[in-house]
């Protein structure tokens, strides 16, 4: 459970850098819990679900910002779908940070 602590801290710190406070605070604390705590956050809609959510709402200072979240989403996406710790959106939104990555959106 440590790597996806490491890429949850990475992403608290994402978060800190656009001004997010709030979901860093929410992430680090996560970071921190016990392993069944920290995987059913992991599966939750609070982070991968949709409007309200880590993965849809963070970062909505501007594109610039949403890029620093989006990196830190995607490795941490990719973690998961390899370790097979998802969400029904995990993969779909992984993706799509990946394609705007790729396309400079």
């Amino acid at each position: 459970m440590d790597v996806y602590r490491s890429a949850l801290q990475k992403l608290a710190d994402a978060l800190e850098q656009v001004g997010e406070t709030s979901f860093a605070t929410i992430v680090r604390d996560k970071s921190n819990e016990e392993d069944t705590t920290l995987t059913a956050f992991l599966v939750s809609n609070e982070l991968w679900g949709g409007a309200g959510s880590i993965a849809d709402q963070a970062g909505i200072g501007g594109r610039e910002a949403k890029r620093v979240v989006e990196k830190a989403m995607i490795e941490l996406g990719e973690l998961q779908l390899k370790g097979g710790i998802t969400n029904v959106r995990t993969k779909m939104w992984t993706s799509v940070f990946i394609e705007w990555k790729l396309k400079g959106i």
